[in-house]
């Protein structure tokens, strides 16, 4: 057992103070373990804390900078390093029971002014109060006063009135069962568990309004719980009035709201009551910020409230107490989440660093969110309230958790001046204070590094509580409510981190000793010493640790290890007793181990939590794991061999365990890399087959989609770890991976149904080839799959070696492998039948001997391997003339039915196809970002003068490069000189058919590109009537050229499942197009299916389809899928940030979800990822600020001067439109936006006057149902030039029919035209770049949108005239439009038949 402190730490009855000389020593000697030397009290620091000559300490200063990064989670949430949320203590739920004092004479006060929130605090009564427990720290404090000592001159509150509204909570204290007089009050329960009072606690009551003729409320009812805050003033008397408060329509409706614990309808019957009530009273304003108060979700701005509360001022409505109850509750609240967010970021951001997972944008993202939580003054705020209350001494009408929650924010920002005039406050009232209100107090001056006044609060305590003035309950059963104890334990625990934070380990020890030889027992009262928790030797562990000084934190570790004791909890003790360290503390321990490099120990301790954590209680977190396997990593490098590799097998065997496996993890991988390191290649083998083994077994029972997760993340390890044992073997000529490895990782690919990697083949037939010169290939051991493999890659590697090696395939110094034809023979000497083999595997290999052998040498290699090979060698060479006969006929027939695409070429000889002019031709191709199109064209025409062609496959690549560029004369001629080389291929009829269908494919991709899809869809069908089938980039093309028609993604899905039909693999392309098309049409489901199956399919998406499928999700409002997306995007591999996904989020938050901090947030990202913004970025801060409540036009109008300023982003129509929007249609300011319309000529930039901007200052007039205007902008339209949209005339429509004129509405809808049947409607979208926007003339006509039908179908039912919107909607059908179109048009008709029924 550890022995008392009083009794070892020094062997005397003096205290600690002795063993710290000049901090030159150690606390080695705390618990008995060794001498720390000679005794004195040399030391430079009194007593009473440090002095002006400590190196640590400056006088006067409110922070010590020995524990910048320390901060106060251990006293406070029991949770320090790693902290991952498991181990949060909520501390502020201390049941407060109050005395009644006696009541005061009511007398006239001077009101302060109301003033908005964001307003600071002018003045502060003089009070000559005298405050208990601050005595002994005002004169320390004095200096520090924040507010001016001023007197206030205007109107005092009144007296109260009204009833109490009871809400119920998941708090401790009792319900009183009291609802409003004559109100359907429901039960609403709040998911918090602070100690906020109930709202309608007899404490807080609505005064009355300023005006006399405010109509009275019923009687207060009296208390009958006695744990519940009570007032000081007797209940209300009966009033004369019989309409009470609580019968007003408004303050029913927003009763209702409140009880249905729904936010959206809280806010929505808020905003209501704000626009439509006349002549609001305090009392209904009040129930409107107490509903939104209560059905708030935790974390969620106040700017509601705060809105709320400030419309209220500018109705010149008096608050009352009722109000700044509500507020300051709110504002506390408020700033507890926002300091416990902070903590847990600052908390991610260490653990980001000590677990080595620094995703940068997660990274920025945390700090940025740090900062911008920092700049919020809700304490601010909640004290200028308070402040108002005091004003006009209602002090005593305040409950207790208003004190609870102003003292935690002072604890929480260490702010001195606030909790010393809190206090004094609260003393005043003549009750007894609670613990928690003095630990509060206390680590106020601890959070401020404050060791003078902390000790004068702790001292004024422990007075307190033996002279009986702590509030703290009879304690008649052993167990107080609400945690008295555990409060009192932490006053005790917050003195023991004072001191280690001001450099006193001897005094902070000294209290531990005192809480050790404590006798009080279990039961320990508030005049008592409390026995220690488990919290408490967690505070020294962390003290020692935060000094730096963590040899002796591991002492006490050790020593406490040693106990047999466990707590029930941080703040549970055991008759005094030390006890085992709580989870918390071995987080601390593993931490500052890992930090610090202490190796040795932390596998020493780590092992024991693995032996005794579960029995003891304490669960192996993740993140331990984690963190302890990132500081063994770091320190191998320092290892020999042999003692590196038993670590690294420590790591995998005891500390990664199922919760780290590949599919979430790369932990397995960074092992392997250090076995790689090592050159123990066999034992990565091994390591992946148990990795494989364990994650196969999990397949059967789960779903196809999380088995395409666990496959995929399998590849990606499989594939990394390989790549990373070749690479290594290549750069050390001395080394070669044996084959029984290499076959085991292709073993490990056939496990999950893949081949191993392309690339990798070199390295596979490397490999065979040394085995074999050592006679060392297990022929017995390998499977039909393996040779079939093998033959696979040699035949991949030969074609791709005699193309030039165009993949950039590695080159392997000393390349063992002896060709395909030896290999044949070992596969033959099997008696393995070449028939066995795949079809393709066979033409393809034959098709390679074809090409490097004559007729002869191909019949005697058949001869040598035997029957099955040399009948297969005897079928090709006798299909030979027959294919050729028939790909001749097939082109001649193609050729006949579109001669217009093929121009004669002068060739005047038989050409030749020269292997040599493929790398010849195609060299100044192969690099895009330098391609040389011309000089290909040259090399290529020069060589058709000497009767010399390359393959069709090369002259593809040229047609393909010509139609990007849009060159239709050279496609056409490539095209026509590709026949005449087909003809030259008449010997090879494998080659020939291939290389029709390479130049059939090529032209689809140049045609589209250059424009001409129909004669693309031409070369298509082509292809299909031959058997064949575009590739995957021929489809891609054929999908993005999909539109101008009125369903563009039944269309492009037709053509991407006609491609899967017929076996087309996709590629990163064609998933990115069709994912497109998909999210444009607002089909997420099926644009999230695509991008899984394109991960299964272990293709890794790029930042474009990361975009796509961002805005698939975005656009039907999925944020939160979309939020994980965009962070899965960042955090890739390959990541390179692009403009469109963040403007997609930003877009996704002003218009489909609109939240102005979330749209802001992802600008953040945006500029610390290094973009630049575009002129949509703009446009889409303008609609941030200027169309989300609440608007900020200095914002606003800050970034349009900004966008003014940047010369990289175009001034275009739709950010004049977007202020147009604001000023008109949000702030109804009709001047101002007109006053922007006039302003645009003035900014001579072209195209700013398009339609984009007339449909916006039309729909402003319409809004304001100023149809008179309307003409006047129609005529503008026509005189600058402006086309007429569908969209201006669905305005129009809108217009007209609201005002009464139907028949101009009619009109208007008739004037437009339809596009043809089944063609998208022309000239009515604006483009992304307005000024590449081509030229319409106003005379044009104008077609109708779905949106204009449906524009007019509403207008006839708003008139009455549903026969005639029934005869539209039959005119709409015979439009061909999809049918999701017509049926949310046709959906209008039920929605209107149900308002009117």
């Amino acid at each position: 057992m550890l022995p008392k402190v009083a009794t070892h730490i020094l062997h005397t009855t003096t205290r600690a103070v002795t063993v710290v000389q000049n901090q030159t020593h150690t606390f080695r000697n705390v618990l008995q373990l060794q001498s720390s030397g000679p005794s004195g009290s040399g030391s430079n620091r009194g007593g009473n804390g440090p002095g002006p000559g400590s190196s640590k300490h400056n006088t006067g200063s409110r922070f010590y900078s020995g524990f910048n990064g320390a901060g106060r989670a251990v006293t406070q949430a029991n949770a320090v390093t790693s902290n991952d949320g498991q181990f949060t203590q909520n501390d502020d739920n201390e049941q407060v029971v109050t005395r009644r004092p006696a009541l005061k004479s009511k007398h006239k006060r001077t009101r302060i002014r109301s003033s908005s929130l964001s307003l600071s605090v002018q003045a502060r009564n003089e009070r000559g109060e005298k405050l208990g427990v601050l005595k002994t720290v005002q004169l320390h404090a004095r200096s520090r006063h924040a507010f001016a000592l001023q007197s206030t001159t205007e109107t005092a509150l009144t007296a109260p009135e009204s009833a109490a509204l009871r809400v119920r909570r998941n708090s401790t204290s009792s319900s009183d069962g009291l609802d409003a007089p004559s109100s359907p009050t429901g039960s609403v329960r709040h998911k918090s568990t602070s100690t906020r009072t109930d709202i309608n606690s007899k404490a807080v009551v609505d005064l009355p309004p300023p005006s006399p003729a405010a109509r009275p409320t019923s009687p207060l009812p009296k208390s009958t719980d006695p744990a519940s805050p009570q007032t000081t003033l007797p209940p209300a008397g009966p009033t004369q009035s019989s309409s009470p408060v609580s019968s007003t329509p408004d303050y029913v409706k927003l009763l209702e709201a409140r009880n249905s614990g729904d936010p959206h309808a809280t806010a929505l019957a808020v905003r209501q009551f704000r626009d439509t009530t006349a002549a609001p009273i305090v009392q209904e304003f009040n129930m409107a910020l107490e509903a939104l108060y209560e059905t708030r979700q935790e974390g969620e701005s106040l700017h509601l409230i705060l809105e709320t509360y400030n419309d209220m001022l500018k109705h010149s409505i008096l608050p009352n107490l009722r109000t700044y109850y509500v507020l300051i509750e709110a504002l506390t609240a408020r700033d507890h989440e926002m300091h416990s967010i902070s903590q847990m970021l600052e908390m991610r951001v260490k653990q980001q660093q000590l677990t080595g997972r620094l995703e940068t944008a997660t990274l920025q993202s945390d700090k940025n969110r740090i900062t911008s939580i920092a700049k919020e003054n809700n304490f601010g705020s909640a004290m200028s309230l308070f402040e108002s209350v005091l004003a006009v001494g209602l002090n005593q009408r305040l409950p207790l958790s208003i004190y609870i929650g102003l003292l935690r924010s002072c604890a929480n920002h260490g702010n001195i001046e606030s909790a010393i005039h809190v206090f004094g406050q609260l003393e005043k009232r003549g009750t007894k204070i609670g613990p928690l209100l003095y630990q509060h107090l206390l680590q106020t001056f601890v959070t401020a590094n404050d060791l003078a006044g902390a000790e004068a609060v702790f001292n004024e305590y422990i007075t307190a509580g033996k002279a009986g003035r702590i509030d703290w309950p009879e304690d008649t059963e052993g167990e107080l409510p609400n945690g008295f104890r555990r409060n009192h334990l932490k006053i005790w625990n917050s003195m023991v981190e004072a001191y280690f934070r001001a450099g006193f380990p001897e005094k902070a020890v000294d209290i531990v000793h005192q809480m050790i030889s404590s006798t009080a027992g279990t039961h320990f009262g508030p005049g008592e010493v409390p026995i220690t928790a488990s919290s408490t030797f967690t505070n020294v562990l962390n003290g020692f640790i935060q000094m730096g000084d963590v040899s002796t934190a591991l002492i006490w570790f050790d020593r406490l290890l040693q106990q047999g004791q466990i707590g029930r909890s941080p703040y549970h003790g055991l008759t005094g007793e030390p006890m085992k360290p709580d989870s918390v503390a071995w987080s601390i321990m593993l931490d500052a181990l890992a930090t610090h490099g202490m190796v040795d120990d932390l596998h020493r301790v780590f092992k024991i939590l693995l032996r005794d954590g579960k029995a003891d209680g304490v669960e192996v977190r993740e993140v331990d794991r984690i963190v302890v396997f990132k500081a063994t990593l770091e320190h191998i490098k320092d290892m020999d061999n042999e003692r590196a590799g038993q670590t690294v097998q420590f790591l995998l065997d005891d500390v990664l365990d199922d919760s780290l496996s590949a599919a979430s993890k790369p932990f397995i991988e960074q092992a392997c890399e250090a076995y790689c390191n090592l050159g123990m290649y066999q034992q990565i083998a091994v390591t992946l087959s148990k990795l494989f083994d364990s994650e196969l077994a999990k397949i059967e029972n789960i779903d196809e989609g999380r088995a395409n997760g666990v496959y995929n993340a399998l590849w990606k390890n499989l594939f990394s770890v390989s790549g990373r044992i070749y690479e290594r073997a290549q750069s050390k000529a001395e080394e070669d991976v044996p084959f029984a490895v290499v076959v085991q990782l292709a073993r490990l690919a056939y496990a999950i149904e893949a081949n191993p990697h392309p690339q990798h083949a070199p390295h596979l037939l490397h490999a065979y080839g040394r085995a074999k010169q050592a006679d060392a290939v297990p022929f017995e051991q390998m499977s039909h799959k393996e040779w079939e493999h093998l033959l696979e890659s040699a035949t991949y590697v030969e074609s791709m070696m005699m193309a030039g090696n165009p993949v950039k395939l590695p080159i392997i110094r000393n390349f063992a492998f002896e060709g395909i034809i030896s290999l044949l023979r070992d596969i033959s000497s099997r008696e393995i039948a070449f028939e066995s083999f795949g079809t393709d595997l066979r033409r393809r290999t034959i098709a390679l001997l074809s090409s490097r052998c004559s007729r002869e040498q191909l019949e005697a290699i058949g001869e040598e391997l035997g029957p099955s090979y040399q009948a297969a060698i005897g079928e090709s060479i006798q299909l030979q003339q027959a294919a050729l006969e028939e790909a001749l006929a097939a082109a001649a027939a193609a050729a006949s039915k579109q001669t217009d695409m093929i121009v004669d070429a002068p060739v005047e000889q038989k050409l030749k196809v020269d292997l040599r002019q493929n790398s010849y031709v195609e060299q100044p191709i192969l690099k895009t970002d330098r391609m040389d199109l011309a000089e290909a064209y040259r090399r290529f025409e020069k060589g058709l003068t000497l009767g010399k062609a390359p393959r069709p496959t090369v002259v593809g690549r040229l047609i393909q490069g010509f139609g990007r560029v849009g060159d239709l004369e050279r496609v056409r001629h490539l095209y026509t000189v590709g026949q005449r080389i087909l003809e030259a291929l008449v010997l090879h009829p494998d080659f020939q058919r291939d290389g029709w269908f390479a130049l059939e494919d090529s032209m689809i991709i140049a045609l589209a590109h250059s424009g001409d899809v129909d004669s693309a869809h031409v070369h298509r069908y082509r292809m299909l009537e031959q058997g064949g089938a575009p590739s995957a980039d021929a489809y891609g093309i054929l999908i993005l050229h999909v539109k101008d028609t009125t369903d563009d993604t039944s269309n492009a899905l037709s053509l991407f499942q006609e491609s899967q039909l017929h076996g087309v693999t996709p590629n990163q392309y064609l998933y990115n197009n069709v994912i497109s098309k998909l999210s444009k049409a607002r089909k997420a489901d099926y644009a999230l299916e695509l991008f899984q199956q394109m991960k299964a399919n272990r293709i890794q998406p790029s930042s474009i389809t990361f975009g796509a499928v961002i805005s698939a999700c975005a656009r039907v409002g999925d944020v939160h899928s979309a939020e994980l997306l965009f962070t899965e995007m960042t955090q890739a591999r390959n990541f390179r940030p692009r403009i469109p996904p963040y403007n997609t989020m930003m877009q996704a938050y002003t218009t489909t979800k609109p939240n102005r901090e979330r749209a802001l947030h992802y600008y953040e990202a945006l500029k610390s990822a290094g973009v630049a913004p575009t002129a949509h970025t703009y446009k889409l801060l303008l609609d941030a600020y200027g169309a989300i409540e609440p608007v900020d036009v200095t914002s606003m109008e800050g970034v349009f001067s900004e966008l003014l300023e940047d010369s990289k982003a175009e001034l275009q129509s739709t950010h004049f439109a977007s202020l147009i929007n604001a000023y008109g249609c949000v702030l109804k300011d009709l001047d101002k936006a007109i006053s922007v319309f006039d302003s645009i000529p003035s900014y001579n930039k072209p195209k700013l006057m398009d339609a984009v901007v007339f449909e916006a200052i039309i729909n402003v007039a319409v809004a304001h149902r100023r149809t008179d205007l309307i003409s006047e902008y129609i005529t503008k339209m026509s005189e600058v030039g402006v086309h007429m949209t569908a969209y201006i005339a669905n305005f129009l429509i809108k217009g007209y029919a609201n005002g009464g004129y139907l028949k101009q509405a009619r009109e208007v809808f008739e004037s437009l035209a339809d596009p043809p049947s089944g063609v998208a409607a022309p000239n009515n979208h604006a483009p992304h770049d307005p000024t590449s926007s081509p030229e319409i003339s106003p005379m044009d006509p104008v077609y109708r949108e779905p949106s204009t039908w449906e524009a007019m179908v509403r207008a006839e039912l708003g008139a009455g005239y549903r026969d005639e919107a029934i005869q539209l909607l039959e005119r709409l059908r015979a439009r061909q439009y999809p049918e999701a179109v017509y049926n949310r048009i046709s959906g209008i008709l039920v929605d209107h038949s149900a308002v009117m029924s």
